[in-house]
């Protein structure tokens, strides 16, 4: 019968015959994953051109870059090598790649910047905008799709023939040998010319060099890379160098009128007003519309300086736009598709206009007519130098449009409010939403709308058709606005800009401009001052304005300051990257002696919800006090009760029997955002009940 030893020897002999089989027949396999690498690295591709036409241009004129691609897909997938279930997880693989690249697709088609890595960080902001962008029909589809994808996964895992063995050494090896492949590549491609080191443009990068690439080369990119001639003694370099250009401060806009009286207009109340995609519609070549749907605008541009704006971004990244324009600071610098809101603002302060402008005096408002709670902004204020967050939930009465968002017309009170309760002058930060997309696939046309004659054919026509008729009421704002700090009895400077191009499909050569990171702005002003407005990037805004009002403090105006608004040479941004590593990740010398701004006690509303009284009455408690709106609700102890906004001074609260026996000790008022986040409180006063004598 033999020994055990001897009864083993068979299996084991197999099991080495196993191994050399597989071994064997890799050359066929290696074959075979090539082949199927290319198809992935074809369809992610595809979604990602996003039309047979540019596919095929794509690899006709880039088949290196394809090939890099599929390089970096075939890379993936070796390291199924490593795995018993090899076949099902090639497949799992393979899956992974082409949602990505369908994901890609539907970003693009609605926001038309790319999908980054960095968006995967944005899980409240995609799920809080999910029902803007995709009907419940198409949610419910979505999630049907990934519950079934998820149970053909299982079912591979489990069903599917699986190696008894895996060489693990093999399998290293090979997935060593790719990596180091594909790395030598990548360095090959860029010190050849092939490819860059760097994805500044996120659009015309992913369509030059693919979709893989792009992802793939920078996934994880965050924060500022540190610059190579980084150190203390050159940060104190530069910011001498600033402090010793004296660029021409001394105001260019002196009152043509006197209104107010020279000592006024030399600290003018600032208004920036951030206009969600809106951009002016006759700068697309070849549109026909049957009426103009922004005449106001189109007046101020014809009676005051305007000038191109070069934004970050198109399609979306508001939030990146804003804090270009605060903080003086470039987002090209930070990793790819990544928002400082959600990163590093949230763990250290940066110098903005805001704290350049407090020791001037200036009391500083943001106002947003959306969500507070959306990009973190009620908390990342507070590191940007704002005394107070005026968000949807503090404003009275907002209104609606069809997708949801809320009128900017109430964001004229909102501003006026935020004048009238502060002392002395005043900052103020507004940001529109009300033309912030999804524009529908589908037209539906309404009696009175504007009616779009002709337009590019590569354009999406129902969502650009729908996006003119948007239009108006974000003009109207405009022209209300103007109107009331027209009126004002103190001299106001305001700002207006589009915060990018929306996502209907523009091509840079659909523009007059030629770039789609264009976005016209003006300034007007209600004491006759002749301002300048010439074109420059984003991130130079607000010092070129401060430059023209006689003020030249903080680290970033200064810096711009010395350098003119048409200056964005190499040296010029070698320095801008090192101040702004040094401000935001290195040592902060920049600022010297005083060190970084501390991180102000953000107030949320203009005007503070105060409470006054709660008084239970047969079943009802009365809540008395000021600022409430429809975001108001009573709390007990840590619970938010049912309440019924009455008006501004009053909420409601019904009780049964029960729960109003229940209910003893003190209440507060809290703002709760839409999806039950709470923003702030006020103090607790205690429940009275209503006697019959009193």
């Amino acid at each position: 019968m033999g020994t055990h030893r001897e009864q083993a020897r068979p299996a084991r002999a197999r099991a080495r015959r196993k191994v050399r089989t597989d071994n064997a027949s890799f050359p066929r396999r290696a074959l075979t994953l090539v082949l199927f690498a290319i198809g992935i690295a074809l369809i992610v591709e595809g979604f990602n051109q996003g039309s047979v036409p540019r596919m095929v241009k794509y690899l006709t004129h880039r088949p290196l870059n394809f090939g890099m691609n599929c390089l970096i897909v075939l890379t993936s997938l070796s390291i199924t090598e490593l795995f018993k279930h090899r076949k099902a997880m090639t497949w799992t693989l393979a899956a992974l790649w082409v949602i990505l690249g369908f994901a890609n697709y539907m970003v693009c088609r609605n926001r038309t910047l790319p999908l980054a890595s960095g968006d995967l960080l944005l899980t409240y902001e995609v799920v809080s905008l999910i029902t803007v962008y995709f009907s419940w029909l198409e949610i419910i589809a979505m999630f049907a799709a990934a519950v079934a994808l998820i149970a053909l996964i299982a079912w591979m895992f489990s069903c599917t023939a699986r190696r008894r063995r895996v060489n693990y050494a093999f399998g290293a090896g090979i997935v060593a040998v790719m990596a180091l492949v594909l790395f030598g590549a990548h360095m090959f491609a860029i010190k050849a010319g092939v490819m860059p080191d760097v994805f500044p443009d996120r659009v015309n990068s992913n369509r030059e060099y693919g979709f893989t690439t792009c992802f793939v080369f920078t996934f994880g990119e965050r924060g500022i890379s540190k610059p190579e001639e980084y150190s203390s003694e050159t940060v104190e370099e530069i910011v001498v160098e600033s402090e010793h250009a004296e660029p021409e401060v001394q105001s260019t806009a002196m009152p043509a009128a006197a209104r107010f009286s020279e000592a006024e207009v030399k600290q003018p109340n600032i208004v920036f007003v951030q206009l969600e995609s809106f951009f002016d519609v006759d700068t697309i070549l070849g549109v026909e519309l049957s009426r103009d749907p922004t005449p106001f605008f189109h007046r101020l541009l014809d009676e005051c300086p305007t000038g191109e704006l070069y934004v970050p971004t198109v399609g979306g990244g508001t939030a990146n736009v804003e804090f270009e324009v605060m903080s003086g600071l470039n987002m090209d610098f930070f990793g790819a598709g990544e928002t400082p809101y959600n990163t590093i603002i949230q763990e250290v302060t940066c110098e903005t206009i805001a704290d350049v402008l407090r020791g001037h005096g200036y009391t500083s408002t943001a106002l947003h007519n959306n969500t507070g709670t959306f990009f973190s902004r009620n908390q990342v204020y507070a590191n940007l130098g704002f005394d107070r967050f005026d968000s949807l939930e503090y404003m009275a009465f907002p209104k609606y449009n069809a997708v949801g968002w809320a009128h900017d017309t109430v964001l004229t009170g909102e501003i006026l409010r935020a004048m009238e309760t502060s002392e002395g002058r005043d900052l103020i930060f507004a940001i529109s939403v009300e033309s912030h997309g999804k524009y529908s696939e589908i037209y539906v046309p309404q009696e009175g709308d504007i009616e779009v004659l002709s337009a590019p054919e590569e354009m999406y026509f129902a969502p650009f058709q729908n996006y003119v008729n948007v239009l108006p009421a974000v003009d109207e704002f405009i022209e209300q606005l103007v109107a009331a700090l027209e009126d004002c009895d103190e001299p106001v400077v305001a700002v207006f800009y589009g915060d990018h191009l929306p996502g209907v499909g523009l091509d840079p050569e659909m523009l007059t401009t030629g770039d789609y990171y264009a976005s016209r702005y003006v300034i007007w002003n209600n004491y006759g001052a002749k301002f300048e407005a010439p074109d420059m990037q984003a991130y130079r805004l607000s010092a070129e304005l401060l430059r023209q009002l006689g003020i030249s403090d903080g680290v970033m105006t200064k810096f711009h300051q010395a350098y003119p608004v048409d200056e964005c040479g190499e040296e010029y941004l070698e320095k801008l990257q090192i101040l702004e590593y040094d401000m935001l990740y290195g040592d902060q010398s920049a600022y010297g002696n005083a060190g970084a701004p501390a991180a102000t006690d953000l107030q949320m509303g203009v005007a503070p919800v105060e409470l006054e009284s709660a008084v239970l009455e047969y079943g009802r408690l009365l809540v008395t006090g000021e600022n409430f709106t429809e975001f108001s609700a009573v709390v007990s102890g840590e619970e938010a009760l049912g309440t019924v906004f009455v008006d501004a001074q009053h909420l409601a609260v019904s009780l049964d029997t029960t729960e109003a026996g229940e209910l003893s000790g003190d209440v507060c008022v809290a703002q709760l955002s839409p999806d039950g986040k709470e923003l702030s409180r006020t103090e607790t006063c205690p429940v009275e009940r209503w006697r019959a004598h009193q």
